[in-house]
């Protein structure tokens, strides 16, 4: 068989590593990567054919030209790119949550930060509504993230909504997939269920395997549903409603700032016989640690920069 690995597929396959290096990292987007790299139109439109009328063409038919109606070649590539960065990056970054957490989370914060000032300069207008969404939808974001367990409590149900949601970042360039996560308290539970599933294959302990391998499944379940859906849905709201769909994002983002801050404070919250474990941010100068605070800022303006990098090359490989 010929032409199964050509020059085209591997840059395919090596734009599919950098975006889906970018859904690792909070504030950094998946889909500005794919508009950066000219892939993110093929890549909607693709996901849009699966629908109906080629799924009926694959009973009628068969599968050679279901696969190439829905561009099949153009999808496998680029998430098998996808799936090897996530899969290979995923190890470092529980390392890193768990030995180096501050300036991981200053790193995310300046992330985060930078693409706020960001999404807000994509707005046509900001208008007295826009700013209303937006306080609404911070609100919404912090209430929200305020009452996330910080410790393991995460079950089935809750991972698939996570993969359903956090699929996003795949649709809408400028909003990440792991920024959503860590809305849901859910990222560091994914990044450490990949590594655990990926050690008990390697290792071969079958008692590990199957809650491992099943609860990633739910979650990418999640993924699998949530991109077909949001897919269509996502892209008509950013054409049609492109300020209003901003300012929901943006809002969303500013209102789980807080879960981002590198020096937090855990506490007990209970309501009745029911109890939680929380945390809340506190100044590095009350943390009862070393808090790092010169490395901290260092890795703050490094995330900072990093997104004015690619919004920069987006905006010089933007068509005229």
């Amino acid at each position: 068989m010929k032409n199964l690995i050509t020059k085209e597929k591997i840059t395919l396959f090596i734009k599919g590593m950098a975006m889906g290096t970018a859904d690792l990292m909070p504030g950094v987007s998946g889909g500005t990567v794919a508009l950066i790299l000219g892939v993110y139109e093929e890549l909607i439109q693709s996901i849009v054919s699966i629908n109906l009328k080629n799924l009926k063409s694959l009973k009628n038919n068969g599968i050679k030209p279901f696969w190439v109606n829905i561009n099949g070649e153009f999808l496998m590539v680029l998430f098998l790119g996808i799936i090897t960065a996530i899969l290979s990056l995923s190890f470092a970054i529980d390392w890193l949550i768990i030995e180096h957490p501050i300036p991981l989370w200053s790193f995310f914060l300046g992330l985060l930060i930078a693409s706020i000032f960001i999404l807000k300069n994509t707005l046509n207008q900001w208008s007295v509504s826009n700013s209303i969404i937006a306080v609404f939808s911070a609100a919404l974001s912090f209430m929200f993230t305020q009452m996330t367990p910080v410790d393991g409590e995460i079950g089935m149900l809750y991972l698939f909504i996570s993969g359903f949601l956090g699929i996003i970042a795949m649709i809408l360039p400028g909003i990440s997939g792991a920024y959503i996560l860590l809305i849901l308290g859910t990222y560091s539970t994914v990044i450490s269920l990949i590594k655990k599933t990926i050690t008990s294959f390697t290792s071969l302990q079958m008692e590990m395997i199957i809650p491992n391998f099943t609860k990633l499944s739910v979650f990418i379940l999640g993924i699998v549903l949530g991109l077909r859906i949001f897919a269509s849905i996502l892209k008509w709201l950013f054409d049609k409603e492109h300020d209003m769909t901003m300012a929901v994002m943006i809002g969303l983002m500013a209102g789980a700032l807080h879960k981002l801050w590198p020096w937090q404070q855990k506490f007990e919250w209970s309501l009745g016989e029911n109890s939680k474990t929380l945390s809340k941010p506190i100044s590095p100068f009350k943390y009862p640690e070393n808090p790092q605070l010169a490395i901290a800022v260092v890795f703050f303006m490094i995330g900072l920069c990093l997104v004015w990098i690619l919004e920069r090359k987006k905006n010089i490989t933007r068509p005229k």
